[in-house]
């Protein structure tokens, strides 16, 4: 008897332990669902200083104006009548340009601050338009002696060879310090001028100034400087400026074409054992309506608490306005 009554309690904490297995997953997989999901959904909403999101579109479309002279003849018809009136038509055409500016926590979207990777649009930019660089595909590399590898880069940033588009692709900042450097102080203040690219100021060190360094802009500088990059407006080739183009291309299908870049770094530089992270992500949307140029930045407790979501937020931004 002791034996029958053993084995349906060994059964019973079997099944017991079994439930409780199949719980824990299907708890954790409810968690990365409801993650997921909330990634999926989540805004930058005005109740929150933390974040800002910056929206320009612009659309531009030909125009048709048309001038009617009417002209009546002093001729007559056979019939003694006269002719009907004669109506000449001069048509014209124009381009006319329409903007629209949509701003979430306009205090923080004035605010500038370090532009961190996302400055990697416009080192690029001066390294083609100063010919440091010819093309996507040149190899690039670093003096490993002054940015030696260190344990913690990823393994993207151990790639045993680099050219512009893995270097943008993958965040090389390595590869960009050495650009900079190349690129040479003078040069790259005439440029960063004349780009009027934020606050302008490269003084805090020619490798390092835009990472919670002097260098600091706002999310509606972004956007303008990205508009007057895409129009021509910067004084560099259309070599260069399509060149970046094709480093930046995020995605592309029959509705639209994404152009953008990440950026993160310490979001209180002075305070050593503050682990707040800001998270930049920047660009802009080719789709039939014209042209989106924005630009979200956030705070978050933790590295990967913003990686986690920056892209996602941003590109919910996109997709609520109808954009992607």
């Amino acid at each position: 008897m002791i034996f029958l009554l053993y084995i349906p309690v060994l059964l019973s904490h079997k099944e017991v332990f079994v439930k409780r297995i199949i719980c824990i997953f299907s708890a954790l997989a409810l968690s990365g669902f409801t993650h997921h999901a909330i990634a999926d959904n989540e805004l930058c909403l005005t109740s929150n200083n933390d974040c800002t999101f910056v929206l320009l579109s612009t659309k531009v479309s030909e125009k048709t104006s048309e001038l009617v002279n009417q002209i009546t003849s002093d001729k007559t018809n056979k019939q003694g009548g006269s002719l009907d009136e004669t109506k000449v038509v001069q048509a014209s055409s124009y381009i006319e340009e329409s903007e629209k500016l949509l701003l979430i926590n306009e205090k923080r979207a004035k605010q500038r601050l370090s532009p961190f990777s996302t400055f990697k649009i416009t080192n690029s930019l001066i390294a083609l338009d100063s010919k440091q660089i010819a093309d996507a595909q040149q190899g690039l590399t670093f003096d490993q002696k002054k940015y030696p590898v260190q344990a913690w880069w990823p393994s993207v940033w151990k790639l045993p060879e680099y050219n512009l588009a893995t270097a943008f692709k993958f965040s090389m900042v390595a590869i960009y310090r050495q650009m900079a450097t190349d690129i040479g102080q003078g040069t790259m203040q005439s440029y960063v001028s004349s780009f009027d690219y934020g606050n302008k100021d490269i003084s805090s060190g020619l490798d390092s100034f835009w990472l919670n360094g002097s260098l600091k802009i706002s999310a509606i500088e972004q956007v303008r400087f990205l508009q007057k990059m895409y129009r021509g407006q910067l004084a560099i080739s259309k070599n260069s400026i399509d060149t970046l183009k094709e480093v930046m291309l995020v995605e592309t299908n029959t509705r639209y074409s994404l152009y953008a870049k990440t950026g993160a770094g310490k979001a209180n530089a002075d305070d050593k054992s503050s682990k707040s992270m800001l998270g930049w992500y920047v660009g802009f949307v080719e789709n039939a309506e014209g042209v989106h140029f924005f630009a979200f930045n956030f705070t978050r407790d933790s590295y990967a608490k913003m990686k986690a979501s920056r892209v996602a937020i941003a590109r919910n931004h996109l997709k609520k306005a109808g954009i992607i």
